[in-house]
């Protein structure tokens, strides 16, 4: 095995390695991140408190007050 060839493996080795580092790393953010927005889900699935959020935009948004307003702002702009 010559000198150039054993570099290119170093450096195949190396990159593969890091590869493989930054996906072990990607992987456990996302199961924290997961479980933290199932967590606050689960809470405000339990106070009723985002059935609530909902209705309220719901109504804001189909409100023809609303609409007009909007409609009224994107011809300023």
């Amino acid at each position: 095995m010559g000198i150039w060839t054993f570099f290119a493996l170093c450096v195949v080795c190396g990159c593969a390695l890091e590869a493989y580092r930054a996906y072990v790393k990607s992987k456990t953010a996302r199961g924290g991140d997961v479980a933290k927005l199932e967590a606050r889900i689960a809470a405000l699935e339990g106070d009723g408190n985002l059935e609530e959020r909902v209705r309220t935009l719901e109504a804001i948004v189909t409100d023809p007050k609303f609409q007009l307003d909007h409609e009224l702002k994107q011809l300023r702009e």
